[in-house]
């Protein structure tokens, strides 16, 4: 086994132990500061030309695909220093290798929030950005993306650079911060964030109606569109094992707020489902005295892990429940209700045919519609002994053209974990890497 904390040499060489049966030496660096992680990096960049994985791929998210030959693991968790928090401005900037529930700690003392939904309390705050982190709430708050006000970072040679701001009305310049989120390190490592902030709510209340088929479930997404209500979640799950309704088809609505105001929008929602048919619907009552170990939304966010093999489909949400029923009920099933985006899961690689009849549909009648990218997936979890399939987002679609011009601009010699770009941009990755 290599060697946890194996250290770098200012002359770009490394050392480590051996990693399975590769003749290739897999060590990690963790530079105590930034100042050292960009020395290392010029001299690795001079004279090594080792390929990098930043070790938030590995923390933040199983979205944050690693590279099988990488030589380096970059662990930026010593750069964890709170930089700036002016609470009044609802702002607030750490090193990137801060963890998640170290922020949480500073933000609940004033009672704020970065509104994402994160199961992992060891993820690093540049994973987050880099994996480009969405869950249930995304629907109410949107994701990393809107969140991110500016940012540092050091590219492949060592150049230290930033973007953006710290304050929120910030319009100057082209908006890079966007760039960084969802790169799934490839493009630099992020030294620095800066992040706009939310009140934390005073209490919030699951809505839980179950259903006996999508098509019984599809008016009430239809209904939920008109809604009086603001929901900040809208979710619907097959086989996802929550308490307390178990592997029932389920359609599970978040509501924030004070006391008063959730019960007007429980009622609301109660009255505009009522006459659609539900076989059941519960109301599940939380609020910040509740253990975060037995929250629904951690319950949630837990089972959705728990399979090894999964999938993320993107598609216009009118095709969501379609699209569903083409998977026979063993399969977990987790939407974003109206985000127009499905998590697929199994325990086993899922049957060819089995993808081949939802997903091909799906592209048929995207391609029908004139649309023929409105219908986008790949692969989010995979096990890492193998290479999951190539994304469906073929090389020449102008958002791959675009993402792979700058990997080559920005990381010429490839080193920031190669080939992961080529596999979310629909292509395989090459043989010889």
């Amino acid at each position: 086994m290599p060697d946890a904390h194996a250290k770098s040499h200012p002359s770009g060489e490394f050392s480590g132990g051996e990693v399975g049966t590769n003749k290739e030496r897999t060590v990690t660096v963790r530079p105590e500061g930034i100042d050292e992680g960009r020395v290392w990096l010029e001299a690795n960049f001079r004279e090594a030309q080792a390929t990098i994985a930043p070790s938030g791929a590995k923390l933040s998210s199983p979205r944050l695909y690693r590279s099988p030959k990488t030589r380096v693991t970059f662990d930026t968790t010593g750069w964890n220093r709170l930089i700036d928090y002016p609470a009044r401005d609802m702002t607030i900037t750490v090193e990137a290798g801060m963890t998640w529930r170290e922020l949480c700690a500073l933000l609940d003392v004033e009672g704020q929030q970065l509104p994402l939904d994160v199961l992992e309390g060891e993820a690093t705050i540049g994973g987050l950005v880099a994996s480009s982190i969405a869950g249930p709430r995304q629907y109410g708050y949107g994701t990393i993306r809107d969140y991110l006000l500016g940012f540092s970072g050091l590219t492949a040679d060592g150049l230290l650079f930033q973007a953006g701001g710290r304050v929120v009305k910030n319009v100057a310049g082209y908006d890079l911060a966007k760039l960084m989120c969802g790169s799934r390190g490839t493009l630099a490592l992020l030294t620095q964030c800066t992040f706009k902030l939310k009140p934390q709510p005073v209490q919030w209340s699951w809505v839980l109606t179950t259903w006996e088929t999508w098509e019984d479930l599809e008016p009430a997404l239809e209904r939920l569109l008109l809604s009086d209500t603001r929901p900040m979640a809208v979710d619907v799950l097959q086989r996802a094992a929550l308490p307390p309704v178990g592997n029932a088809l389920t359609l599970a609505i978040l509501l924030e707020g004070s006391q008063v105001s959730l019960e007007w929008e429980v009622q609301t929602i109660r009255k505009e489902l009522s006459n659609l048919g539900p076989t059941e619907l519960l109301v599940v009552s939380e609020d910040r005295q509740t253990a975060h170990a037995d929250r629904l939304m951690t319950r949630l966010l837990s089972s959705q892990q728990q399979q090894p093999y999964e999938l993320l489909v993107s598609l216009p949400s009118s095709k969501l429940v379609a699209l569903a029923r083409q998977f026979p009920e063993t399969t977990r099933i987790m939407g974003r209700g109206l985000d127009g985006t499905l998590l697929l899961s199994w325990n086993e690689p899922p049957a060819p045919q089995e993808l081949a009849t939802g997903l091909a549909s799906l592209v048929e009648s995207a391609s029908l519609a004139g649309h023929p990218q409105a219908a986008t997936w790949e692969w989010t979890r995979w096990p890492d002994d193998s290479i999951p399939p190539p994304a469906n987002r073929p090389p020449d679609a102008s958002s791959s053209r675009w993402s792979l011009t700058l990997k080559q601009q920005l990381d010429p010699l490839g080193l920031l974990n190669p080939s992961v770009l080529d596999l979310r941009c629909g292509r395989p990755w090459p043989e010889n890497l």
